[in-house]
């Protein structure tokens, strides 16, 4: 993974609303580092996991440059 400064970032600096920020903090990702390495599976398979969540989360990365890696890492594209 490339070093970037964003990556210490919380969801909430990065201009996330506040829904965003506590769905994630349930998922367990409290920085963009941890959603660069969490597991895609087990994400998905948690109870507080919903699209709508990971539609945001998207987009959110596509605006700071890091959706292609994202994908890289979790997807293996």
């Amino acid at each position: 993974m490339r070093e970037n400064v964003k990556l210490k970032f919380s969801f909430l600096k990065l201009g996330m609303a506040g829904d965003f920020v506590e769905q994630s903090k349930k998922l367990g990702l409290i920085h963009l580092s941890d959603l660069m390495t969490v597991n895609l599976a087990k994400l998905k398979a948690h109870r507080d996991f919903t699209y709508t969540w990971y539609a945001e989360m998207l987009g959110m990365l596509k605006v700071h440059g890091l959706l292609h890696e994202f994908q890289e890492r979790t997807l293996g594209s």
